[in-house]
C-alpha cells in the first residue's frame, strides 16, 4: 500500500475492562463505560470518508465489549478490513464461529516466552497458561481463515530471551515488536519495572531480525502516529508521551494532521498488505 498522504488504520478502544492486570499497561485508565454500535457509526463513517481502510478493535480486552459481533458486522459491511488485539483468553471455538467472516486479523499480545514471566507481569487469569493458549488461539484463527498478528512488548524480564520457538509455534503472518511505553497520566505513577535501555532494545532487535514479516517499533515511533479512540469515542492522542482525550469534533473539523504525524506514521511500516 502506497503513501497517499492519509492515515489508513484506526484503533477503537471499545472498553477499558480487562481480565488481565499487566504491570506496564498504558490503557489501564480507560473508561469502563462504552458506546453502542449506533453511537460508533458516525465516527466510523467519518473514518471511511478520510481514507481509513482498516479498523482495529482494542481495549482493555475488546472481547469483553458486549456488542462486538454487531459492531464488527457493521464495520465489515462498510468495506473495512477488521482486526482485533486481544489477550486471547476468552477466544474459543464458539467465539470464532460467532465472528467467522467478520474479523480478518487476530492480534495476540505477549511480553515474554516464559510462562513464569507472564504470570509475574500479570498477563494471566483463571489459571490459563497464556503462552499455550495463544498458540491454540492462533491455530483456531488460521482454521477460520483469519490472519494472525503477534504483538510482542519487550520488557525488562524479556529483552534477553528468545522468541523464535513461540513465533514458530504461532506462525503469524505479521510480528510486531514494541518497547514497553511509559505515558504520563496513565502508568507513570507506578514503580517502573518494565522499561529497557536503548542498548537492550537494539540487542533484542539484532537477535530477532531474521524472523519473517517482523516490524520493530520503538517508543519514539509510537508517539504521534496512532489514530485512536477511547471507549466514549474521544480522540485519544499520545503527544510527547502524554496521553490526552479530545472531542471527536476536533478530528472532524481540523483533520488528523492537527495531532498526528502522517509521514512518521508511514515510516513505521504502519501500512502493509492487509
Amino acid at each position: 500500500m502506497s503513501n497517499n498522504g492519509s492515515i489508513k488504520s484506526a484503533n477503537l478502544h471499545l472498553t477499558g475492562l480487562c481480565n488481565y492486570n499487566c504491570e506496564h499497561c498504558f490503557a489501564r485508565n480507560l473508561s469502563r463505560k462504552y458506546l453502542s454500535p449506533a453511537e460508533w457509526e458516525p465516527i466510523i463513517d467519518h473514518l471511511a470518508k478520510i481514507g481509513v481502510t482498516k479498523i482495529n478493535f482494542a481495549g482493555g480486552e475488546p472481547v469483553l465489549y458486549p456488542h462486538l459481533r454487531e459492531l464488527a458486522s457493521m464495520v465489515k459491511s462498510k468495506g473495512f478490513t477488521t482486526s482485533i488485539v486481544s489477550n486471547g483468553s476468552l477466544m474459543d471455538e464458539g467465539w470464532f464461529d460467532e465472528m467467522d467472516g467478520l474479523i480478518d486479523w487476530v492480534g495476540l499480545s505477549v511480553d515474554s516466552p516464559s510462562e513464569e514471566d507472564e504470570i509475574v507481569i500479570g498477563r494471566h487469569c483463571r489459571g490459563i497458561r497464556h503462552l499455550e493458549n495463544v498458540v491454540k488461539v492462533s491455530e483456531m484463527a488460521h482454521a477460520h481463515g483469519m490472519k494472525v498478528k503477534l504483538n510482542i512488548t519487550v520488557v525488562r524480564r524479556s529483552w534477553n530471551k528468545d522468541f523464535h520457538p513461540l513465533v514458530s509455534a504461532m506462525n503469524p503472518e505479521r510480528t510486531k515488536v514494541f518497547r514497553a511505553l511509559t505515558l504520563r497520566n496513565e502508568n507513570d505513577d507506578l514503580p517502573d519495572v518494565w522499561s529497557i535501555t536503548d542498548e537492550q532494545f537494539a540487542d533484542f532487535k539484532q537477535k530477532h531480525c531474521d524472523i519473517g514479516n517482523i516490524v520493530f517499533e520503538d517508543n519514539s515511533d509510537m508517539v504521534d502516529t496512532y489514530l485512536m479512540f477511547d471507549p466514549l469515542g474521544k480522540w485519544m492522542v499520545n503527544n510527547d508521551q502524554v496521553k490526552a482525550y479530545l472531542p471527536f469534533e476536533i478530528l472532524r473539523d481540523k483533520g488528523v494532521e492537527y495531532m498526528l504525524d502522517v509521514e512518521k506514521y508511514y515510516s513505521r511500516d504502519a501500512v502493509y498488505e492487509w
